[in-house]
């Protein structure tokens, strides 16, 4: 949202500072991705969630992800890559669809009281050696969950125990009710494992020796260090409606954009989520195959990784928020494939019958933060700075981290502020992402970030909670945890999200991390082929079992 008076330059010309700035910075300066109106203003690019279904089978696909898994055990497979080929192989007890409709799969459920649920789990689900996924299998898997060591351990703050009550059934007893622990069972934190096959593998599940036990519509086939990994058709699959068209799928890991855009145009690769923006205008224009962009809730944001750094001075912390065109960043880096975002929230993440209570929390903080190099200058000289080095960490590899790093800091500059980047190897910097001690010395991370679910507490659970994984800032506010709390052990909508919205009226005036965008998913799929989930919902999904023949 950029606005023309008090001092604001025009959009029009915050576009061309834009364009002028990524240029200088050694980086190409990008067409837009979407139309322009009549009157000269930009549209955003028509979301489509899912591709018409396939017509047949194929024998091959090969597929990119944005870069080598570290692990495919589910409860730790949080990145985009792992957590897009677990998906294949493991199943949750619940499922989605490209709307995140929420429905059973390998289970049906009864909430008993606010303090218990009962699974029962299907008779005919079988893992791929044959045999049977029984409830122990289950209580089994989600205890991994449970462990604080794992990503998904957040989910399971609120259980009491998981136990097998039957031959068929898991009860999940609560210490108080938690309204989103049901909705997580659609994606890596409810997937379920064979109890025999992980203890034989230890701590060497989901690696290249220990591998899977899984249920899913594929079956893991090979898993080459640093080359690919193939997945094989689980043709005893019990699911007719997911039963995978391909009988073999390989993942790549090519991570330069220009040798993706060439293999994808040669018809080498057959399709890949995650298209750098970069990338996006030759594609558009490919031959080969279809560029689609699709709803998600998937955002672009710095997280404060040193809270007692320079970062920790109010002041500057909400310079930078008023700093950033986030118009033009989404215009000139991400090609259209982005909107401006105003808070940690991305309007995706609201359930949709309350969209209107947080639509109206957000106008507010869309006004206060629109872009405004006065303010932002007002307020560092007003603030403690005194020319400090402010280190912003950017992951290496990734085109669009390394164009939004320098366009802010061109900006950051001309509000007074010194910013050296500093770009990490992306195994140095998914370390950082877990581990305090490897974000020493770091005052700003970039980062993409996502919901897999489609409620706002996940999000703020995770960064907004004492002693969370992204919690990087130490944030610890008791009427902030209060209202989060409550909101999570409510299962009325509208009080959950007027709980929400209070809290985001604390949390927001000194937050975590200073939001940039929200991002469409991006995907390319070659012409022979259709069917793929075009929305965001693909991660938490099999997305290769809906891929097939167009012809």
């Amino acid at each position: 949202m950029s606005l023309s008076p008090g001092g604001r330059r025009s959009a029009g010309q915050l576009g061309a500072a834009a364009v002028a700035i990524v240029a200088a910075g050694g980086v190409v300066a990008c067409s837009s991705a979407s139309q322009t109106d009549a009157g000269g203003g930009q549209q955003q690019p028509q979301l489509v969630a899912s591709l018409p279904p396939a017509k047949g089978q194929v024998d091959r696909i090969t597929w990119n992800l944005p870069g080598e898994p570290a692990t495919l055990f589910p409860p730790n497979a949080a990145a985009y890559s792992s957590g897009q080929v677990v998906g294949n192989l493991c199943e949750g007890l619940l499922k989605i669809d490209a709307e995140h409709r929420l429905t059973p799969n390998l289970a049906t459920y009864k909430q008993v009281d606010p303090k218990t649920i009962v699974y029962t789990i299907r008779s005919d689900a079988r893992f791929w050696d044959g045999k049977p996924v029984t409830a122990e299998d289950v209580a089994y898997s989600l205890n991994l969950g449970r462990d604080p060591s794992r990503i998904v351990s957040l989910n399971y703050i609120n259980v009491k125990n998981i136990t097998a009550t039957g031959r068929d059934q898991v009860t999940v007893r609560f210490t108080k009710p938690d309204e989103l622990f049901n909705n997580e069972m659609a994606n890596i934190a409810g997937m379920v494992v064979q109890k025999a096959h992980a203890e034989r593998a230890g701590k060497k599940i989901g690696t290249p020796e220990g591998g899977l036990m899984c249920s899913g519509p594929f079956k893991l086939e090979s898993w080459r260090s640093g080359d690919s990994i193939t997945i094989s058709r689980n043709d005893a699959y019990w699911n007719p409606e997911r039963r995978a068209h391909a009988k073999q799928v390989t993942f790549t890991f090519v991570t330069d954009t220009t040798a993706l855009v060439q293999a994808l145009n040669a018809g080498e690769i057959d399709g890949a989520y995650e298209i750098s923006p970069s990338a996006i205008p030759a594609l558009r224009k490919s031959g080969a195959g279809r560029l689609t962009f699709g709803p998600s809730m998937q955002s672009w944001q710095l997280d404060v990784a040193n809270p007692g750094g320079v970062l920790g001075d109010a002041k500057v912390l909400q310079a930078f928020l008023t700093l950033v065109d986030r118009a033009a960043l989404a215009r000139v880096v991400f090609n259209g494939a982005a909107a401006p975002l105003y808070t940690g929230l991305s309007p995706a993440t609201w359930p949709s019958d309350q969209k209107e209570t947080y639509q109206q929390a957000y106008q507010r903080f869309a006004k206060e933060r629109g872009y405004d190099l006065e303010k932002a200058k007002r307020l560092v000289a007003e603030s403690g700075y005194a020319g400090q080095e402010i280190v912003l960490v950017t992951k290496g590899g990734n085109d669009s981290g390394s164009r939004t790093a320098q366009l802010i800091q061109q900006q950051a500059k001309q509000a007074g502020l010194k910013i050296r980047i500093n770009t990490l190897t992306p195994l140095a910097f998914d370390q950082a992402g877990t581990d305090a001690e490897r974000r020493k010395g770091m005052d700003l991370m970039l980062h993409s970030t996502f919901n897999a679910t489609q409620d706002p507490l996940e999000t703020l659970g995770l960064g907004y909670l004492p002693g969370q994984p992204y919690n990087y800032a130490d944030f610890n506010n008791a009427e902030v945890t209060r209202l989060l709390t409550e909101a999570r052990q409510s299962f009325d909508a509208a009080e959950r999200a007027r709980k929400i919205v209070a809290a985001q009226e604390i949390f927001e005036r000194a937050p975590n991390s200073i939001p940039l965008v929200s991002n469409h998913t991006v995907t390319f799929l070659n012409s022979r082929l259709t069917g793929a989930i075009t929305s965001f919902a693909y991660w938490s999904m099999p997305q290769m079992a809906f891929v097939g023949s167009a012809g």
